[in-house]
């Protein structure tokens, strides 16, 4: 009876309270979640039974069992997709939505700005919200956020768009944090950059059912009538939510701090190698990222002089091996055991992918495939950096906000620079080349970085 207690008191953790693994089969490298310093510790609980028989007549128990992870990663994915479809929804209609409101249609890319600049403040405190509200409750509210700003941005109003657009930036900011901390429970460490790159396959599909839906809509039933009809999508999500906010919920710390915990988690990040390095690839491959999206059809258009439907069409080529490069690399990275070797190898093939783009000129058919391998690099590289990330961090899932707060950054920074170097050399192609560099810089830190792992672990 005496090693019997024994090997249940070994088992007594978090994990085996939500019901997530059994004693018998938690992975061994599945760490303690680590408690922040300066928050209040969770209260002691009494001795607890043999779990390898639940006992039914405790329904409090048997409720905070976690769903299973097949239905957490879709719920996830589609939150994604819902909060990746709020912020480029107006980019699908600039024209109609700018004639409405008699302003410039490139006055869009301004919406754009405040979206991830409200999401860069809010980023940075994500995961206290996660630890004080559950990731359930997060993940609710930001759902919440983008259907608010669907319906904010259907008012016809510059002064609701403006609005809307700093709840749709908070709603993507705390989408993030949520869902990593939910599915890093969740997955198994052998699984987890899979899990993780599907989940981030929804940011190009969330693009892509935009730009397939609202247009044809907004000319059917009109555009404001076509964001009323697209908040309903992300506000139904959040209701779903709510059937499991005691599992996913079960593990938050009422007392934690929000603000006042701010600048230790940028501490936390700065002085790990590890993070501080998916700080700065965050930074590096979003501005590729996003500069390779925004400018890629102006190109088509103006340099080479493509129609504009083919244009457009190069640009969906480019979202689907987004979505497909995700998944691909996610399963690359669980095969090596190496989330920063495969961000190494995404960095030059995608650097090396801008330096080709200069083809369209002479060989188009050539520069498809380049094209195409660009998408599946220099917009694929997301869910492996949420997996490593889940990895370094000292808890579960406790610093992907503020690791992402650098990655809004480049959002913002990044289709700027382009913007200020095309302005002087007239040349997209050349500024392309030029903005090859940031791929390659975030390679060699991968590299580096991966080095340093591996000589730790031998």
């Amino acid at each position: 009876m005496y090693i019997q207690r024994m090997r249940i008191s070994k088992f007594r953790c978090n994990d085996t309270l939500l019901g997530i693994y059994g004693p018998e089969d938690r992975p061994k490298d599945r760490p303690r979640p680590a408690r922040i310093r300066g928050t209040p510790a969770r209260p002691k609980t009494e001795p607890m039974k043999d779990t390898s028989h639940p006992d039914t007549s405790h329904p409090d128990e048997a409720a905070v069992r976690q769903p299973a992870l097949a239905t957490a990663l879709a719920l996830t994915t589609c939150s994604q997709i819902t909060a990746t479809s709020s912020v480029l929804a107006l980019t699908t209609i600039p024209t109609i939505v700018a004639a409405a409101l008699g302003v410039a249609p490139h006055l869009i890319g301004y919406q754009v700005s405040l979206i991830y600049a409200s999401g860069v403040l809010f980023s940075m405190i994500a995961s206290g919200l996660v630890d004080r509200w559950g990731a359930g409750r997060v993940g609710q509210m930001a759902l919440i956020g983008a259907g608010l700003g669907f319906l904010g941005m259907a008012t016809g109003t510059l002064a609701g768009i403006a609005l809307a657009s700093v709840l749709i930036g908070i709603g993507y900011a705390l989408n993030n944090p949520s869902s990593s901390h939910i599915l890093s429970i969740l997955a198994p460490p052998k699984r987890r950059n899979l899990i993780f790159s599907i989940k981030q396959a929804g940011v190009p599909l969330g693009g892509m059912l935009a730009a397939l839906i609202l247009p044809p809509l907004s000319h059917l039933i009109g555009w404001q009538s076509a964001l009323l009809l697209a908040g309903l999508l992300p506000l139904g999500l959040a209701a779903i939510y709510q059937a499991f906010q005691t599992p996913w919920n079960a593990d938050r710390i009422p007392g934690t701090p929000v603000g006042s915990g701010l600048m230790r988690g940028q501490r936390t990040v700065w002085r790990d190698p590890s993070l501080r390095t998916l700080c700065i690839l965050g930074f590096l491959y979003s501005g590729v990222q996003l500069s390779l999206s925004t400018f890629l059809v102006a190109m088509l258009i103006e340099q080479f002089s493509w129609a504009p439907v083919a244009a457009a069409s190069v640009a969906a080529l480019l979202q689907a091996f987004g979505a497909v490069g995700r998944v691909f690399w996610g399963l690359v990275a669980d095969w090596l055991k190496s989330g920063f070797l495969v961000l190494a190898l995404i960095g030059l093939i995608a650097g090396l992918s801008l330096t080709g783009f200069a083809l369209y000129g002479v060989a188009p058919g050539l520069a498809l495939i380049v094209t195409v391998i660009a998408g599946l690099t220099g917009t694929g590289w997301n869910g492996v950096l949420l997996a490593e990330t889940a990895r370094s961090s000292p808890g579960t899932g406790t610093l992907t906000g503020e690791v992402l707060a650098y990655t809004f950054v480049g959002v913002m920074v990044g289709p700027a620079s382009f913007a200020a170097i095309f302005a002087l050399i007239q040349d997209f192609a050349l500024t392309f080349l030029l903005f090859s560099s940031l791929a390659f810089v975030g390679a060699v830190l991968s590299w580096r970085q991966h080095l340093v792992l591996r000589s730790q672990a031998t």
